[in-house]
Protein backbone atom coordinates (compact mmCIF):
# COMPACT_ATOMS: atom_id res chain seq x y z
CA UNK A 1 0.00 0.00 0.00
CA UNK A 2 2.80 2.27 0.85
CA UNK A 3 4.67 1.39 -1.59
CA UNK A 4 2.42 1.97 -4.18
CA UNK A 5 0.67 5.32 -2.71
CA UNK A 6 3.67 7.22 -1.10
CA UNK A 7 6.29 7.59 -4.32
CA UNK A 8 3.36 8.75 -6.41
CA UNK A 9 2.93 12.10 -3.62
CA UNK A 10 7.24 12.55 -3.39
CA UNK A 11 6.95 13.17 -7.10
CA UNK A 12 4.05 15.16 -7.61
CA UNK A 13 3.89 17.04 -4.25
CA UNK A 14 6.87 16.21 -2.48
CA UNK A 15 7.49 19.83 -0.53
CA UNK A 16 3.94 20.19 0.41
CA UNK A 17 3.68 16.36 1.33
CA UNK A 18 6.89 16.56 3.78
CA UNK A 19 5.62 19.46 5.55
CA UNK A 20 1.91 17.86 6.34
CA UNK A 21 4.11 14.87 7.50
CA UNK A 22 5.97 17.01 9.70
CA UNK A 23 3.08 18.80 10.84
CA UNK A 24 1.28 15.48 11.98
CA UNK A 25 4.28 14.32 13.63
CA UNK A 26 4.39 17.53 15.57
CA UNK A 27 1.09 16.84 16.51
CA UNK A 28 1.49 13.34 17.81
CA UNK A 29 4.35 13.89 20.01
CA UNK A 30 2.61 16.97 21.63
CA UNK A 31 -0.48 14.41 22.06
CA UNK A 32 1.69 11.87 22.83
CA UNK A 33 3.37 14.18 25.50
CA UNK A 34 0.12 15.71 27.13
CA UNK A 35 -1.66 12.26 27.42
CA UNK A 36 0.04 11.13 30.32
CA UNK A 37 -0.53 14.08 32.56
CA UNK A 38 -4.26 14.19 31.46
CA UNK A 39 -3.98 10.14 32.53
CA UNK A 40 -2.93 11.75 35.71
CA UNK A 41 -6.03 13.32 36.75
CA UNK A 42 -8.13 10.18 36.63
CA UNK A 43 -6.10 9.21 39.86
CA UNK A 44 -6.26 11.57 42.18
CA UNK A 45 -3.33 11.00 45.22
CA UNK A 46 -4.27 11.10 48.87
CA UNK A 47 -0.92 11.39 50.03
CA UNK A 48 2.75 12.95 49.60
CA UNK A 49 4.50 9.42 48.83
CA UNK A 50 1.44 8.89 46.08
CA UNK A 51 2.11 12.21 44.67
CA UNK A 52 5.51 11.99 44.35
CA UNK A 53 5.18 8.79 43.36
CA UNK A 54 2.67 9.60 40.69
CA UNK A 55 5.04 12.58 39.20
CA UNK A 56 8.04 10.49 38.86
CA UNK A 57 5.76 7.52 36.79
CA UNK A 58 4.87 10.37 34.18
CA UNK A 59 8.19 12.40 34.40
CA UNK A 60 9.53 8.90 32.95
CA UNK A 61 7.01 8.76 30.19
CA UNK A 62 7.62 12.27 29.41
CA UNK A 63 11.27 11.76 29.24
CA UNK A 64 11.13 9.23 26.83
CA UNK A 65 8.79 10.67 24.43
CA UNK A 66 10.73 14.07 24.44
CA UNK A 67 14.07 12.51 23.90
CA UNK A 68 12.70 10.37 20.90
CA UNK A 69 11.26 13.66 19.78
CA UNK A 70 14.29 15.43 20.04
CA UNK A 71 16.11 12.41 18.02
CA UNK A 72 13.68 12.32 15.64
CA UNK A 73 13.86 15.97 14.70
CA UNK A 74 18.11 15.85 14.16
CA UNK A 75 17.35 12.94 12.17
CA UNK A 76 14.64 14.03 9.92
CA UNK A 77 16.61 17.67 9.48
CA UNK A 78 19.55 15.82 8.46
CA UNK A 79 17.40 13.45 5.46
CA UNK A 80 18.74 14.93 2.08
CA UNK A 81 15.80 13.03 0.18
CA UNK A 82 12.19 11.59 1.52
CA UNK A 83 11.73 7.83 -0.26
CA UNK A 84 8.38 5.59 0.62
CA UNK A 85 11.23 4.25 3.02
CA UNK A 86 11.61 7.13 5.32
CA UNK A 87 7.79 7.93 5.43
CA UNK A 88 7.17 4.27 6.31
CA UNK A 89 9.55 4.44 8.83
CA UNK A 90 7.92 7.70 10.20
CA UNK A 91 4.26 6.77 10.68
CA UNK A 92 5.50 3.30 12.29
CA UNK A 93 7.87 5.62 14.55
CA UNK A 94 5.18 8.06 14.78
CA UNK A 95 2.13 4.88 15.96
CA UNK A 96 4.62 3.34 18.45
CA UNK A 97 5.10 7.09 19.92
CA UNK A 98 0.77 7.83 20.16
CA UNK A 99 0.65 3.99 21.47
CA UNK A 100 3.55 4.50 24.25
CA UNK A 101 1.61 6.32 26.64
CA UNK A 102 -1.37 4.17 26.87
CA UNK A 103 0.72 1.29 27.00
CA UNK A 104 2.98 2.66 30.07
CA UNK A 105 -0.62 3.98 31.61
CA UNK A 106 -1.70 0.51 31.29
CA UNK A 107 1.82 -0.71 32.91
CA UNK A 108 1.60 0.76 35.71
CA UNK A 109 -2.11 0.79 36.95
CA UNK A 110 -2.18 -2.96 36.10
CA UNK A 111 -3.15 -6.02 38.35
CA UNK A 112 0.09 -8.15 39.71
CA UNK A 113 -1.27 -10.79 37.63
CA UNK A 114 -1.21 -9.21 34.44
CA UNK A 115 2.24 -7.00 35.04
CA UNK A 116 4.52 -9.18 33.24
CA UNK A 117 2.60 -9.47 30.10
CA UNK A 118 1.91 -5.24 30.00
CA UNK A 119 5.57 -4.63 31.08
CA UNK A 120 6.67 -6.70 27.82
CA UNK A 121 4.30 -4.75 25.66
CA UNK A 122 5.47 -1.42 26.86
CA UNK A 123 8.98 -2.73 26.49
CA UNK A 124 8.28 -3.51 23.19
CA UNK A 125 6.96 -0.70 22.04
CA UNK A 126 9.86 1.50 23.14
CA UNK A 127 12.34 -1.33 21.92
CA UNK A 128 10.28 -1.02 18.72
CA UNK A 129 11.14 3.16 18.70
CA UNK A 130 14.40 2.64 19.11
CA UNK A 131 14.71 0.37 16.22
CA UNK A 132 12.77 2.70 14.06
CA UNK A 133 15.06 5.39 14.90
CA UNK A 134 18.62 3.28 14.41
CA UNK A 135 16.91 2.22 10.77
CA UNK A 136 15.92 6.11 9.74
CA UNK A 137 19.84 6.74 11.02
CA UNK A 138 21.63 3.96 8.72
CA UNK A 139 19.39 5.68 5.89
CA UNK A 140 21.11 9.15 6.43
CA UNK A 141 24.70 8.19 6.99
CA UNK A 142 23.52 6.14 3.42
CA UNK A 143 22.49 8.52 1.85
CA UNK A 144 25.54 11.05 2.91
CA UNK A 145 27.49 8.63 1.95
CA UNK A 146 26.20 8.16 -1.81
CA UNK A 147 26.15 11.69 -2.61
CA UNK A 148 28.43 13.70 -4.94
CA UNK A 149 27.65 17.05 -2.90
CA UNK A 150 28.17 16.49 1.14
CA UNK A 151 25.98 18.18 3.50
CA UNK A 152 27.08 16.83 6.49
CA UNK A 153 30.77 16.74 7.90
CA UNK A 154 33.02 13.52 8.28
CA UNK A 155 32.41 14.44 12.21
CA UNK A 156 28.39 14.61 11.90
CA UNK A 157 28.54 11.21 10.20
CA UNK A 158 30.27 10.01 13.18
CA UNK A 159 28.17 10.50 15.41
CA UNK A 160 25.50 9.64 13.37
CA UNK A 161 27.13 6.05 13.58
CA UNK A 162 27.75 6.25 17.18
CA UNK A 163 23.81 6.79 17.85
CA UNK A 164 22.80 4.57 15.36
CA UNK A 165 25.03 2.11 17.01
CA UNK A 166 23.69 3.20 20.48
CA UNK A 167 19.81 3.16 19.30
CA UNK A 168 20.25 -0.93 18.06
CA UNK A 169 21.79 -1.69 21.49
CA UNK A 170 19.17 -0.26 23.20
CA UNK A 171 16.57 -1.82 20.96
CA UNK A 172 18.09 -5.39 21.65
CA UNK A 173 17.87 -4.96 25.45
CA UNK A 174 14.44 -3.47 25.62
CA UNK A 175 13.04 -6.31 23.14
CA UNK A 176 14.99 -9.06 24.98
CA UNK A 177 13.83 -8.01 28.24
CA UNK A 178 10.10 -8.94 27.18
CA UNK A 179 10.96 -12.70 26.94
CA UNK A 180 9.66 -14.07 30.33
CA UNK A 181 12.45 -15.24 31.17
CA UNK A 182 13.80 -11.88 32.41
CA UNK A 183 10.59 -11.55 33.95
CA UNK A 184 12.81 -12.81 37.28
CA UNK A 185 13.35 -11.17 41.07
CA UNK A 186 17.52 -10.45 41.39
CA UNK A 187 19.14 -10.15 44.46
CA UNK A 188 19.11 -6.26 45.81
CA UNK A 189 18.67 -4.92 42.03
CA UNK A 190 14.88 -6.67 41.86
CA UNK A 191 13.29 -7.44 38.47
CA UNK A 192 15.77 -8.42 36.16
CA UNK A 193 13.74 -6.87 33.24
CA UNK A 194 13.49 -3.11 34.75
CA UNK A 195 17.36 -3.25 35.08
CA UNK A 196 17.33 -3.77 31.81
CA UNK A 197 15.39 -0.64 30.96
CA UNK A 198 17.33 1.14 32.92
CA UNK A 199 20.59 -0.03 31.32
CA UNK A 200 19.50 0.61 28.29
CA UNK A 201 18.21 4.22 28.87
CA UNK A 202 21.72 4.92 30.18
CA UNK A 203 23.25 3.56 27.12
CA UNK A 204 20.97 5.90 25.17
CA UNK A 205 21.08 8.94 27.40
CA UNK A 206 25.10 8.33 27.74
CA UNK A 207 25.81 8.62 23.85
CA UNK A 208 23.11 11.61 23.81
CA UNK A 209 25.45 13.34 26.41
CA UNK A 210 28.94 12.40 24.03
CA UNK A 211 27.19 13.09 21.14
CA UNK A 212 26.18 16.20 22.03
CA UNK A 213 29.62 17.04 23.30
CA UNK A 214 31.76 16.08 20.79
CA UNK A 215 29.59 17.80 18.30
CA UNK A 216 30.17 21.03 19.89
CA UNK A 217 32.44 23.16 18.05
CA UNK A 218 35.73 24.20 19.75
CA UNK A 219 35.26 28.00 21.10
CA UNK A 220 37.99 30.29 20.06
Amino acid sequence: MFGVFLPELEKNEPSRTKLRIEGLSDLVFGLALSIGAIALIQHIPQAPTALVNDVLNFGFSFLIIAVIWLSYTRIVSSLSDETSITLLLKFALLFCVALEPFLYYVYQTTVSAFLDFSSAAYAIDVGAMMVLLSGMTYIVIRQEVQREAHRLTARSIRLFRISMISRAICAAIFLASAFGIFWIQIPIFGNLRFVMWEVALGIFFASRAVTSWTGRKPSL
